[in-house]
């Protein structure tokens, strides 16, 4: 077989070229400190190395989701933290307002607190987060959580969304919490109400109607769950009360509206301003109660419920021959036809019946009327069993008309009066509780959230070791063994050294040189 010159310097030059990139191929993994550097190097390792890059890819995501949902969680916590001071604040002011040697410009006073309170309270329900979205709206994070109606009162904006993030492959986190659970649906001492006027009222600027507030539980219970529709007519200057549900018309005797006067009727008391005719309102009867409503009637209540006792005013007294009863308090008393106002001022002044302390008669206007009073509480009269005449005016809701035994119309045989003092220690009482349920519910979701940090805290854990296991595995199949690399560069070096001299001898031989 003959071979040529060209041949033999072909086969050298690709030798050394061969030897070359080898030396090239080791030099740069010394120097970029990666073993396989192309897929072609090991396909095995690339492919292995690829999944895990992906696998590290997707650690790092789930780590940026843990920030975040940390970052959310404590902002939140935080949050509720200081509006359980808030509210604590509220608690003692309210145990401040019970206090009854509180003058009527000390009461406005504290009521002038607890509406900086209420502010500062919708100011930290309204809390944005980093990007600016309102983190108690729930999915409406664009919208404010809590805004002002026409009327003054705060009422919740948002939906009853909970916002989830994935921090671990089918691990999800709760990174939010709407206001509607938070502070709107707080259970309520007692069956409760909120008021709010029609969007289709044409009054201009917008009619508006108070919070109100209870005057008797039990009255408002007989109504409880229905709603009331109050509608005014400013034609006659009157206005009328139905049921929503049953269409009964509970519209009191004395029905006649002027803006601003308080109205009266099944066992509430509110006002409504500014009404046109036609104007509709409606009062929302309900087992819960917002905070912010809590706030409200207090408000309310140190602003506008005078500390009066009751008083029910006799002007008819004429009993049978044969003789009737009248309880007072739950005091049963009876009396012929010779007895007159002064025997029934007699017979109260003289009780030494524990159900009658507070409860006195004025006999001023004797012998035209007398005036019973309770200071300590409302005072409940039953004159179930009178046959005679009796009138007692000055009732909560509906006097006492009795005409020879028969009932008069838009009247009643029992009756409770109202007294402001009993009126507003309810108020108090029911306050209190409201708020301990108020703070109950956040301290509820504060518990909620530490397990939630707890469970971020114990993934954030996982997905590190897991991060240092991948690193680990990568490591071995795609970094360099620098000792190794280095003795094969020693070598390669000296093989390539050794063919290039060898080559040099070898291209200078010549079959000419033998002629």
């Amino acid at each position: 077989m003959r071979i040529s010159s060209q041949q033999i310097f072909n086969g050298g030059v690709n030798r050394l070229q061969d030897l070359n990139t080898q030396l090239q191929k080791t030099q740069q993994q010394i120097s970029t400190g990666k073993r396989v550097i192309n897929p072609s190097d090991d396909p095995v390792a690339a492919a292995r190395l690829l999944k895990l890059d992906q696998q590290n890819a997707q650690i790092d995501q789930y780590q940026r989701g843990i920030d975040l949902a940390e970052n959310r969680l404590q902002q939140e916590e935080s949050a509720l933290s200081n509006i359980t001071d808030v509210i604590q604040r509220v608690r003692e002011l309210t145990v401040e307002a019970g206090n009854g040697a509180l003058s009527p410009e000390d009461r406005k006073s504290v009521a002038a607190e607890l509406k900086e309170r209420l502010s500062q309270l919708a100011g930290l329900a309204n809390t944005r987060d980093a990007s600016g979205e309102y983190i108690f709206s729930g999915f409406k994070g664009n919208t404010q959580a809590y805004q002002q109606n026409v009327s003054g009162s705060w009422v919740y904006q948002g939906d009853e969304g909970q916002r989830e993030l994935e921090i671990d492959a089918g691990v999800s986190v709760a990174i939010s919490d709407n206001g509607k659970k938070l502070f709107s649906d707080v259970a309520s001492n007692n069956p409760t109400f909120f008021t709010e006027a029609s969007s289709a009222n044409t009054s201009n600027p917008p009619a508006t109607i108070s919070s109100g507030m209870m005057l008797d539980q039990d009255v408002f219970n007989s109504v409880y769950p229905d709603d009331l529709i109050v509608e005014v007519d400013t034609a006659a200057g009157t206005y009328t009360v139905t049921n929503r549900s049953t269409g009964a018309d509970l519209t009191p005797a004395n029905n006649s509206y002027t803006s601003g006067d308080s109205i009266e009727v099944a066992g509430i008391q509110f006002e409504i301003t500014g009404a046109a005719d036609g104007d509709k309102f409606l009062v929302k009867t309900a087992d819960s109660q917002s905070m912010f409503s809590t706030i409200e009637k207090l408000i309310y209540g140190l602003e506008s419920q005078p500390k009066k006792p009751a008083v029910a005013t006799v002007n008819d007294f004429s009993a049978q021959a044969g003789g009737d009863s009248l309880s007072i308090n739950g005091v049963t008393f009876s009396f012929d036809n010779t007895d007159g106002l002064a025997d029934l001022a007699d017979a109260i002044n003289n009780s030494t019946d524990e159900a009658l302390k507070g409860v006195s008669v004025n006999t001023d206007d004797l012998p035209g009327s007398i005036q019973i009073e309770s200071t300590d509480g409302d005072l409940a009269i039953d004159a179930g069993g009178w046959g005679g005449n009796l009138d007692v005016s000055g009732a909560k809701f509906q006097n006492i008309d009795i005409n020879g035994g028969a009932i008069q119309a838009d009247s009643t045989d029992s009756a409770s009066f109202a007294s402001g003092q009993q009126a507003f220690d309810d108020l108090i009482a029911d306050s209190l509780v409201n708020l301990d349920n108020a703070q109950e519910s956040i301290l509820v979701t504060q518990t909620d959230i530490g397990g939630r940090l707890n469970a971020v805290d114990s993934t954030r854990d996982f997905l590190s070791d897991s991060s240092i296991y991948t690193d680990k595995i990568t490591s071995q199949l795609r970094d360099v063994d620098y000792a190794e690399a280095v003795s094969t560069l020693s070598f390669q070096s000296f093989v390539l050294q050794a063919a290039q001299q060898s080559f040099a001898q070898v291209s200078q031989l010549s079959l000419f040189d033998r002629i």
